[in-house]
């Protein structure tokens, strides 16, 4: 059978309905396609395939929308894997996932990006999330919240050294500011500004101060890089975006019919009526 009749089975969906709202699992090719940049390969949360199985050995991999599930929130578990350390970090079915039940904040986070997908465009927020990741990451090397950082590494793992923590729970710890940052970026009212003359631009760094109080003050090189770094960021996030709307549009244009849906979303809707055992 083709993947449209096996999706047909697996979630509960007629084929032309499928293909109506899914164009893109009529088209030959391996999906996601590249305009969907936004998917990434991830383990599924161990405790609820367990809950859904029965099975306590089984090893499930699901497509997420990178940027958006980062843990279960339900089980607080962090099961994001990070692309580059796929399969040398996750030989078993729970290795790097762990339990976050001593750090709410991490948690917090993630409801809190839940909610800025639902309030504004996904497609958008991914645009920003790619951005603010890799300038929070650059950020956070100057030591501008190691306090924040090494406290949340010492709730998650309290007896590990700190020469043996893992690349994921990391990552964890650096999720509340992450998201924070993701939020300031945004809104379109704070990212005009950090676009804007010189006192929009003023504006702008007193607010990503107080929503992010330095912890250390940064060296005189690291400075201007900040404040310039902070206003380009804006800049690609604008210029993504932009590009995204064209790409939807050429899509649009070469078929009329084709819902302007994020295709995920779509999926995540599908699943929703889809029986237990077929998910």
């Amino acid at each position: 059978m083709d993947d449209v009749r096996l999706l047909a089975i697996r979630s509960g969906q007629t084929p032309h309905l499928l293909m109506r709202q899914l164009p893109e699992v009529a088209t030959p090719g391996s999906w996601p396609h590249e305009q969907h940049e936004g998917l990434a390969r991830n383990w599924a949360c161990h405790a609820c395939v367990a809950a859904r199985t029965g099975r306590d050995d089984w090893k499930v991999e699901i497509w997420v929308i990178s940027g958006h599930h980062h843990l279960c929130v339900k089980h607080r578990r962090w099961t994001r894997t990070h692309h580059g350390h796929y399969m040398a970090n996750f030989a078993g079915a729970v290795d790097g996932q762990f339990n976050l039940n001593r750090a709410p904040e991490i948690i917090h986070a993630q409801r809190r990006l839940h909610r800025l997908f639902r309030q504004r465009t996904p497609r958008r927020v991914l645009a920003a999330y790619l951005e603010c990741v890799e300038f929070w990451r650059e950020l956070a090397k100057h030591g501008y919240a190691v306090n924040r950082t090494e406290r949340l590494l010492d709730l998650i793992a309290p007896d590990e050294p700190i020469a043996h923590r893992s690349y994921a729970k990391r990552e964890a710890a650096l999720l509340p500011d992450l998201v924070e940052v993701l939020g300031l970026y945004t809104s379109p009212v704070w990212r005009h500004r950090a676009l804007g003359n010189s006192r929009d631009v003023q504006l702008f760094h007193q607010e990503f101060e107080r929503r992010l109080p330095p912890e250390r003050q940064l060296r005189t090189t690291a400075i201007p890089w900040f404040r310039s770094e902070a206003t380009l960021v804006a800049e690609r996030i604008n210029e993504r975006t932009d590009e995204q709307e064209r790409q939807l549009l050429r899509v649009a244009s070469a078929a009329p019919s084709t819902p302007e849906w994020w295709p995920p979303l779509i999926m995540r809707r599908l699943l929703r009526r889809t029986p237990s055992c077929g998910r």
